[in-house]
């Protein structure tokens, strides 16, 4: 087998262990200065000549002095003041809980009183909608009431259709 002197000096190189004996300058390997290198250390951590003084990049030219982010911002004011414009009095109405509670009553319970309360809910949906706050406030409250009514009237009646088919043995 033939192997000539480039091949072996690269397997030598190429095992991560370097020449035999060696063969390395004395003062390498990880943390050191390389060698040349400036006096006083430089590299990374040092700070480039003619920095200011404390590090940083300081205030751009022409820039205010740092000072924070200035005084808060006005709250809302003391109670007992009125509301901003825009905001009524009586503040928002809720037309979310009439429309699940009467989809609910629909399905499950009554559904005549059910489809009223649907339709006042959409009502009061539409209402809400254009800015009419005092109708649509009526007519969630319609909603609520059809739809509270559907509900406790269809667990009424099916409870007690539920005790008279327990009565019966099943036959009606």
């Amino acid at each position: 087998m033939m192997v000539d002197q480039s091949t072996s000096a690269i397997v030598n190189a190429a095992g991560g262990y370097g020449p035999p004996g060696g063969g390395y300058p004395p003062g390498g390997g990880y943390g050191g200065p390389p060698p040349g290198a400036p006096p006083g250390g430089g590299g990374f951590g040092a700070p480039p000549p003619g920095a200011p003084p404390g590090g940083g990049y300081g205030v751009p030219p022409g820039a205010p002095p740092p000072g924070g982010f200035g005084a808060p911002p006005g709250g809302f004011g003391p109670p007992g003041f009125p509301p901003p414009q825009g905001m009524a009095p009586g503040g928002d109405v809720n037309t979310t809980l009439p429309l699940v509670l009467s989809i609910i009553c629909l399905a499950c319970c009554c559904l005549p009183l059910g489809i009223g309360g649907l339709i006042f809910a959409l009502n009061a949906n539409n209402a809400k909608k254009t800015g009419d706050l005092a109708t649509a406030q009526s007519k969630a409250k319609t909603s609520l009431i059809l739809s509270i009514i559907g509900i406790v009237g269809g667990v009424v009646i099916g409870t007690i259709y539920g005790i008279v088919m327990a009565m019966n043995g099943g036959n009606m």
